[in-house]
């Protein structure tokens, strides 16, 4: 529908907004990508947090936020390729129609008080939203402020029980792309009770499928407004900005409540850990690392096919990551893309070609289904060379975290030595120290198998506790660069290999 044009649906009771909103982002300063798959980062997220403190989502609100998201997916991915081509072309905005039932299911609200319902979407309705573009650096490259919906109605008489929205063109542009909104396990977020642990799971878990099995570093203040939206612990400043205030309060009320909430639920493979970055004795970041579950989850859905999983393990993935896949794939783009794999094979045999790396290739082709890409779009040479710059960016990360631990390693050696070469009064000073400090007391359990150099937990704490606590003495054990520092170690250690 035209901007401008009339919205008035007969048997709907529709409201509107004025359809001559400004873009979202503006066209002349953010370059549009031509396919929504040009627009995939590895890390890259888009956050919409709302404006006022009495527009703070629920965690219903948060779930039909999230299954508006997907009814229009599922609706595009049926109207072809150029429909959002169309929609950024000539300002389109569709009208999504569907069922209060449906969304409910989609939404995963138990009941049948749909009133509660009507309610959240009035409210999703007024909301005014802040939008911000998450760089693969994890600074924010554009903020902007939006409503949601341009225009909600709800079916009278005959239509009763039928719900029209419509979404502004700029906005529907951020929407579709499934790199910015993962594709969110409904089984998960119907184990979560919170709309903080809701708005965790749903932020954390986009970064599941990186390599580096971490999260950004965000600034504090981003994360508790993303769990919590408008709140009593972010406060404008005129110097500083956004300043956090009662952190300590947060993690104890708010935080370590969300994590516990998506750590103990089974439908997830991962538990996550916190990381918190200083700025002097101030947190200024958090970042989130997924830890594989010891215990057994829910692993691989009982509706994936045996022979699909074979062809997977195949190819070359694990149990592990195909069970990582499926908790941010559906089954039915996992299966297309085998097929769309088979075909690529084939047309290549035939070239007497072949594929260097069907792991990687596989990769390529279902990001590529995920975006909604037709077949026309696959093109082998491209994604035969995406496919070898992914392989090959896989083995220099793993090279990267190969030697990461051989630097972990000397790190620790070194650490070890200059410790327990102190004299014997000053390291116990030291030592007694460290024990009388919180960390020292939380790390009793360490501490409790006695001070060796083979006490690695122990010593680890200790070597923290230090940077954060003594950096001074720190330094004076460890007072080469190439101790301390990866890009020094380096350097020494092909200095060492040309010398030898």
């Amino acid at each position: 529908m035209l901007p401008g044009a009339a919205l008035s649906h007969p048997g709907f009771d529709t409201r509107q907004r004025d359809t001559g909103q400004q873009a979202l982002f503006p066209t002349e300063d953010l370059i549009i990508p031509e396919t929504l798959r040009t627009m995939r980062k590895a890390v890259a997220a888009i956050h919409a947090i709302p404006i006022k403190a009495e527009h703070a989502q629920s965690l219903n609100s948060r779930r039909l936020f999230d299954a508006c998201i997907m009814i229009a997916q599922i609706d595009f991915r049926k109207r072809g390729p150029n429909a959002l081509e169309r929609v950024k072309s000539e300002s389109l905005m569709p009208v999504f129609e569907t069922r209060i039932t449906d969304l409910a299911r989609l939404a995963g609200i138990p009941g049948k008080n749909y009133q509660r319902i009507y309610a959240e979407l009035d409210r999703l309705f007024e909301m005014v939203l802040r939008w911000n573009i998450i760089g693969e650096g994890a600074q924010v490259e554009w903020e902007m402020k939006s409503h949601f919906l341009s225009s909600l109605g709800y079916g009278k008489e005959k239509k009763r029980g039928l719900i029209r929205f419509s979404l502004h063109p700029s906005v529907l542009e951020i929407v579709l792309e499934p790199s910015n909104w993962a594709t969110l396990s409904l089984q998960a977020m119907e184990g979560l009770g919170t709309a903080a642990s809701h708005a965790l799971y749903q932020n954390v878990f986009r970064y599941v499928n990186t390599n580096s099995k971490l999260t950004a570093a965000l600034p504090t203040a981003t994360w508790i407004e993303l769990l919590l939206g408008h709140s009593g612990y972010v406060e404008d400043d005129s110097q500083e900005g956004k300043r956090v205030v009662r952190y300590a309060d947060f993690k104890r009320r708010v935080l370590r409540d969300a994590m516990e909430r998506v750590n103990n639920n089974p439908a997830l493979g991962y538990t996550i850990e916190l990381k918190e970055h200083k700025s002097g004795t101030r947190v200024s970041k958090l970042q989130f690392r997924f830890v594989p579950k010891q215990s057994h989850s829910l692993g691989i859905p009982l509706t994936w096919p045996a022979d699909v999983v074979a062809v997977l393990e195949s190819i070359g993935y694990s149990s592990r990551e195909i069970e990582d896949m499926s908790q941010a794939r559906s089954y039915e783009e996992v299966a297309e893309s085998i097929m769309r794999l088979k075909d690529a094979e084939a047309r290549l045999r035939m070239q007497g070609k072949k594929i260097s790396s069907k792991k990687a290739y596989f990769s390529g082709i279902l990001a590529n289904v995920a975006s909604g890409a037709s077949l026309d779009e696959l093109d082998d040479a491209r994604l035969e060379q995406e496919a070898q710059a992914q392989e090959a960016q896989q083995r220099a990360q793993e090279r990267h975290e190969r030697l990461r631990g051989e630097f972990e390693q000397h790190t620790f050696a070194a650490f070890a030595q200059a410790l327990f070469g102190m004299a014997t009064e000053a390291r116990a000073g030291l030592l007694a120290q460290f024990e009388a400090s919180k960390e020292g007391q939380a790390a009793a359990v360490f501490v409790a198998k006695g001070w060796s150099p083979k006490n690695r937990p122990a010593l680890s704490v200790l070597r923290k506790w230090l940077k954060d606590n003594r950096p001074q003495v720190l330094d004076g054990l460890l007072p080469s660069p190439h101790e301390r520092e990866f890009e020094a170690w380096m350097a020494w250690r092909l200095d060492e290999a040309t010398r030898a």
